[in-house]
Order: structure tokens, then C-alpha cells, then sequence
């Protein structure tokens, strides 16, 4: 098992975000040493080195056994290894203070280094003078473990929270422990490839809910404020009255805004340092992260070889990337390098396969995503049935109750217009993604979503040479494997807006967006397609701008396509394991930065506010709600059934049974339900039913091959999603 982490989710990331990771190890062990340097003339290589390096060192070698065992044995808390790390810091400690070595030999790489640092040649004895970096950490030493924490995870909230756990192993201070975390989601954003604005706003959005998190927030505000006024030249004096210099929220305040200050290194270095103190952490911190935003190319490399503990964080970091990357390490020396099997109790507690029921499987990535798509697809066909019926008629077609499941048509529980996008849409993303691989520099995706819509287009009884648009010039018929399936040649109750937008850019060659308006809808046909946007990026903000384009192509009011980003973003949120509410919350932040975004922001804080109540009658949903048959209330009344009810049967026939446009609240609550649930709270007996579930399911799993971190090369899966 490989499971997902900070860098191995987008192969395209991989290497720049292991360059990163190799230079935030390098410089810290770097700038610690040159603000030793600047102490004494020639400083010692071991002597006057803080504890905190040492407890960044068997914190990282921690992780890294943690993901170890996660391989082995599926085991997600990575805590347990840290804290047995911790010990092993502590009888380091205690031994050396005793003039002895630890009696077992642990056998891992970082212990085997030390003995030969410590211990001088034909000696037994560990030498006091060198071993500071084992001693007690200072008060801002969290702030060394927040960086490392970010590597567990693709998915922010999980590192946030991890780093609040671990710093408060050793420091109980609410402060310290948000401090550390907004750190980690900061560093974290960095490796994902946002820029440092984006990184400080989704540091300063995810430590709001932590206690004592006020003047972080506060903090975070000013130093984003003072970057935007000043280009970027921001002075330190500006963030110097946050905080005592030597606590860790003072030092997080200056590291933050460090990396924005002068480009010379040297000056901003000494500056930072002697702002906090004197501290060689401040000044390790900055140097790390100028390691990170440079993939360590900052960095002054002449000194690189007189600081040894540089050269030890630069070896474990690069150890790091390996074991969090796309393919980890295999092999039994590396085992022998990382063990996780180093006690009694690891042997004699773990059960026997040979004699142990299966256990169910954790939900996954790829779940989610299929289960998303899938239920999508399945609400889609619970409401096509219902989709022009009042909820009396319903009613009285179907019992008190409403719809209770599938209705068949031909023998199959028939998918509507609704799916149909979805499915164009999804393969527009893979087109587009096969695209960026030939040119990275490519890195819309809108265009080639726009060229699916006009294959869509086409299956709805369009003749290719009036549907195609500016694609007719290269192809005499539409290319790609999607359009071969001559079941989607039926039109389902396509919507108006959707053909006219299509029709007119198929005579204008004209892209709309935001700025180029074609029309004021604000139909729900954006956001009923806008799911599978939620693969394009590991950032949010990336997701959110990218449904904004695709929906935009048809529907130009502002409702119309911000839907399609907040459910893109909610359901990119869910398949990273992210709660439903935390999902909304982070999709609400990006939601308001969008100019007009009002009105979708009051009825998705209406929905949210409805489904505290639970279920409601589908007369109170449509008095508060509407009806669904535009992007904001489709988004709202999907997203109340989802949060109103805890399983996926029941958000889908909440979602369905009301008086308006049921399949596209239903497709919008299956998309939300199966990314939270998974395919395998989808009732088998439905699924049975679903039209196209096959090629539903084709194609979503096709998607997280091209998304993989090695998606295929060869010839015929370029021909299945050309790029051109």
C-alpha cells in the first residue's frame, strides 16, 4: 500500500517539492550554524548547537518510520513512531549526561550517525561537548516540528491537526501548539505549490478554529497586508511588536514574513536573529525556508560543508522524499535503515493474517472520487425520474413517503443531461491534464473542457460539422474514446442555456468566462457538471478557479459558475478526508473573495443553517431553499440533503423529494454523499439499476490513472484522451 502524501499526490509536483524539502533540511542545519558563526568567529561544529535540532531530527525520523509501518501494516497515526522517537531522544540525552551510550542499539540510520559524532575515535565514551543538540529544547523549538509534520498529508487539515497533537506531547501552551500548526499548513501550502500569499491565507483560515488562535490570525492579517502595501519588501520592523522575540509565536511572526523582506540573504538572516535574541532557531527557521521557496538554490553553498548537522538534516530530508514519494523504498536494507518493528510489543501485538477476519478497508483517495462520481450519477437517476413533478404528484405516485428508490425505464434507472456533462466534463480534465504533460507550461484546462462540451454537444443530435466549432478544422469527426459509446447519442431534457452557449460558440470560436459575457443565466447546468473538477490540482483555490472556467463557458451570472467552484471544492476537500463541515468552511473562504458572490454566499449559510434541523418537509426545503433550478440552490439544496442526514441513502431521497429540478439537486448531492461516503455505501440493488454505471465508472477510474503520479505514455491511451 502506497498511501497518499504531501509529495507523492501530482507527479508534476514530485520533483520540485522534493528540491523543496531537501532545501528547508539543508538550511536549517545551515542557518543555525552561520548565526552561531556570527557569535564566534569559529564556532565549534558540534559545540553551542541548540536542543531543538536535535528534537527536528528524531521528529523527522520519526515520520519517516511512521509511513513505514503505514506501508506494512495501514496504520494511519503516525504518532506513536514520533513519540518512540522521543524516547530515543531521551536516552540519548540521560546516557551522554551519564558519560554512557544507550544499551540497545536501535540499528536505524539517525541513532547509527550519532554514536559516530558523539563518540570520539577509540573511545566509548560520548563527548558532552558535542552533544548540545540532545539537550532541552528551547521554547520555540514546536516551530521546528510543524515543517516536518507536513509532509504526512495531501490534505491540510490532517497536518494541522497532527502538529497540534505532537507539539502538545511536549509543550502545553494553546499558543505554541496553533503557532506550530499555523506553521505546518503554511509549509504545507508551499509544497503544494501555492505562492506565499495563498499559503499565508490558508495558515491564517485553518488555525482560526484552534484555541488561543486570535492573535495568529491577527498576525497572519497584518503580515499579508503589509506584503500586498509594500511589493513585497516588507520590513521586519513592521511584525516585531508580535510577541516576545524568543516565544515561538514572536519567531513565527518574523520567519513569516522573512521570505517576503530583502532578497539578501546574509542581511535578513542577521537581522532576524538578532530580532529574536540572538536566536539560532530564528535564524535556522529562516534559513529553511529560504530553502524550501528556493528548492535551496538561496542558499549559500560554501558554508554547507563547515555545518555537519546541515549535512545530517540534508541526508534525512533527502530520505524523506524518498519514503513520501511516489515509489518508496522496498528494499530490506531500508527496513534495517527505518525499522518499525524495534520492541517486543510490535512483534507479539500484531494479529496473525493467516487466522484474522478481513478487515473493511479505510476509505481512500480513489474511493471517494469513484464514489463521488458514481452517486452522482445515481442521484442523477433518482431525480430524472421526479424532475417536473410537484411534490404532491410525487406523492401520489409514489406513497407518503415520496421516492423511495430507483424507477426503471427500459429496464434501467436512466441517467439525464446531467450525467452526461459530468462525464464530458471529466474527460475534458483528462484531456487537459495529458495536455500539461506535453507542455507543462499548459495549465488551463478550460479550452479542453470546452472542446468536450462540443462533442456533448454533438451526441445531442447536432451534426459534428454544426457542433464542433473551430475543432472541425483539425478533425473530420470527434476523436477520443469517450464519444464511441453510442449510448450517450440520447437526448436526455438537455437544458436550453447549455445548447444556445454551445451553439453560439461553435459559430463564434469565442470562449466565454467571467469577463466575457454571453448571456445572464444562473441555471443550475454549471454546477451540475462541476465534480470532477475537484482532480485538476492539490490546491483548493486552483480547483475553485478552474470550475469557475468550465461552468462560465455556458453560464455567465455570477451564481451560475460560483456554485460550480464551491462543490468542486467541497468535494475536493472530502476525497483528501476532510470533514463535511471543515469542506463547506474551506470552499466558503474561497467563495468570498470572488467578486459576486453574495448571493450564493447567503443561501449556502441558509443550507448550512437549515440542516441543523435535520430533514425537513420538502415544503419548508422549497420556502427556504427554492427549488434547484439555478446554480445556487441546486448547490443548496444538494448540500442541506447531504449534511442533513448521516448516510448516502437517505441525503440522496432527501435530496430528490421536493418540488423542483431533482435531478440536478440529486447529481449534486451524490457527488457530495459518495465523496464523504464512498462507493460502498451506494445500496448494491440501486447500482444494479444505474444506467451507464460501467462507463461511469470507466471513466472515473481512468481519471485516477492520468492524475496518478505515473500516468501511462504509450500510444493507445493517447489515442483514448488525444491532446492537441
Amino acid at each position: 500500500m502506497r498511501p497518499d502524501t504531501a509529495l507523492n499526490v501530482r507527479a508534476d509536483l514530485f520533483r520540485r517539492a522534493s528540491d523543496a524539502v531537501m532545501g528547508f533540511g539543508v538550511g536549517l542545519g545551515l542557518g543555525e550554524w552561520l548565526v552561531r558563526a556570527e557569535r564566534e568567529p569559529t564556532p565549534a561544529a558540534l559545540e553551542g548547537v541548540p536542543g531543538d535540532l536535535g528534537l527536528a531530527l528524531f521528529t523527522l525520523d520519526g515520520l519517516i518510520r511512521a509511513h513505514v509501518r503505514r506501508r506494512l501494516t495501514g496504520e494511519t497515526d503516525p504518532v506513536r513512531e514520533i513519540d518512540k522517537a522521543n524516547q530515543r531522544l531521551l536516552g540519548w540525552r540521560e546516557h551522554v549526561a551519564a558519560g554512557s551510550t544507550p544499551e540497545q542499539a536501535d540499528g536505524g540510520f539517525l541513532d547509527d550517525c550519532l554514536r559516530r559524532l558523539l563518540i570520539p575515535a577509540g573511545s566509548a565514551i560520548p563527548d558532552r561537548s558535542r552533544s548540545g543538540f540532545l539537550g532541552k529544547p528551547s521554547e520555540a523549538a514546536c516551530l521546528l516540528v510543524a515543517p516536518i509534520v507536513a509532509l504526512w498529508s495531501p490534505e491540510v487539515g490532517v497536518v494541522r491537526d497532527l502538529a497540534v497533537q505532537i507539539v502538545a506531547q511536549f509543550n502545553r501552551e494553546p499558543l505554541d501548539q496553533a503557532s506550530a500548526a499555523a506553521l505546518a499548513v503554511f509549509t504545507h501550502q508551499l509544497l503544494a505549490g501555492s505562492n506565499q500569499l495563498r499559503a499565508l491565507d490558508a495558515a491564517q483560515s485553518m488555525v482560526g478554529e484552534l484555541s488561543a488562535a486570535a492573535p495568529i490570525v491577527d498576525m497572519i492579517n497584518q503580515v499579508h497586508e503589509s506584503i500586498v502595501a509594500h511589493a513585497g519588501n516588507i520590513s521586519l520592523s513592521e511584525v516585531s511588536a508580535f510577541g516576545p522575540p524568543s516565544s515561538a509565536f514572536g519567531v513565527l511572526a518574523r520567519i513569516l514574513a522573512a521570505p517576503f523582506a530583502e532578497r539578501e540573504f546574509f542581511p535578513v538572516l542577521r537581522r532576524i536573529a538578532q530580532d529574536c535574541g540572538g536566536s539560532s532557531i530564528a535564524g535556522a527557521l529562516h534559513a529553511g525556508l529560504i530553502g524550501l521557496v528556493s528548492a535551496g538554490h538561496r542558499l549559500p553553498d560554501e558554508q554547507l560543508a563547515e555545518a555537519p548537522l546541515a549535512q545530517l538534516l540534508g541526508v534525512l530530508t533527502r530520505d524523506a522524499t524518498r519514503e513520501f514519494g511516489p515509489e518508496p523504498p522496498e528494499s530490506v536494507e531500508w527496513l534495517k535503515r527505518y525499522p518499525v518493528a524495534s520492541d517486543a510489543k510490535d512483534a507479539t501485538t500484531q494479529p496473525s493474517r493467516a487466522h484474522s477476519a478481513p478487515a473493511t478497508p479505510p476509505l481512500d483517495a480513489h474511493e471517494r472520487f469513484l464514489g463521488s462520481m458514481i452517486a452522482g450519477a445515481m442521484g442523477d437517476a433518482l431525480g430524472y425520474a421526479i424532475e417536473f413533478h410537484d411534490i404532491g404528484m410525487i406523492r401520489q405516485d409514489h406513497g407518503a413517503a415520496g421516492l423511495t428508490e430507483p424507477v426503471r425505464r427500459d429496464g434501467v434507472a436512466q441517467i439525464s443531461d446531467d450525467t452526461q456533462m459530468m462525464l464530458f466534463t471529466l474527460e475534458g480534465l483528462i484531456r487537459a491534464h495529458v495536455a500539461r504533460r506535453i507542455e507543462p507550461t499548459d495549465n488551463d484546462p478550460v479550452p479542453e473542457v470546452q472542446h468536450a462540451y462540443q462533442r456533448w454537444f454533438h451526441t445531442q443530435n447536432q451534426p459534428w460539422e454544426r457542433a464542433g466549432g473551430p475543432y472541425t478544422q483539425h478533425l473530420q469527426q470527434p476523436d477520443g474514446w469517450l464519444i464511441t459509446n453510442p449510448e450517450l447519442f440520447s437526448a436526455r431534457a438537455p437544458g436550453s442555456t447549455c445548447m444556445s452557449a454551445l451553439a453560439k460558440f461553435a459559430q463564434t470560436h469565442q470562449h466565454a468566462n467571467p469577463q466575457f459575457r454571453i448571456n445572464d443565466s444562473k441555471g443550475c447546468g454549471g454546477v451540475m457538471r462541476a465534480a470532477p473538477v475537484a482532480v485538476w490540482s492539490n490546491d483548493p483555490a486552483e480547483v475553485f478557479a478552474a470550475a469557475v472556467g468550465t461552468a462560465a463557458l455556458t453560464h455567465s451570472h455570477p451564481s451560475g459558475y460560483l456554485s460550480a467552484g464551491v462543490l468542486a471544492v467541497i468535494v475536493h476537500q472530502l476525497i483528501r478526508d476532510v470533514s463535511l463541515p471543515e469542506s463547506v468552511r474551506m470552499a466558503r473562504e474561497l467563495l468570498i473573495r470572488w467578486r459576486g458572490h453574495e448571493e450564493q454566499l447567503r443561501i449556502l449559510d441558509a443550507a448550512v443553517e437549515l440542516a441543523k434541523q435535520g430533514p425537513v418537509s420538502p415544503e419548508e426545503l422549497k420556502d427556504t431553499l427554492g427549488e434547484g433550478w439555478v446554480g445556487e440552490e441546486a448547490l443548496a439544496i444538494g448540500l442541506y440533503a447531504a449534511l442533513a442526514t448521516d448516510n448516502l441513502r437517505d441525503a440522496l431521497l432527501l435530496s430528490v423529494n421536493h418540488s423542483g429540478d431533482s435531478d440536478s439537486t440529486g447529481i449534486v448531492c451524490g457527488n457530495i454523499a459518495g465523496a464523504r461516503y464512498g462507493t460502498r455505501a451506494i445500496p448494491p440493488e440501486w447500482l444494479a439499476t444505474l444506467e451507464l454505471r460501467e462507463l461511469v465508472e470507466t471513466l472515473a477510474k481512468d481519471a485516477l490513472v492520468e492524475f496518478s503520479p505515473g500516468p501511462p505514455t504509450d500510444p493507445g491511451w493517447t489515442r483514448r484522451y488525444p491532446a492537441w
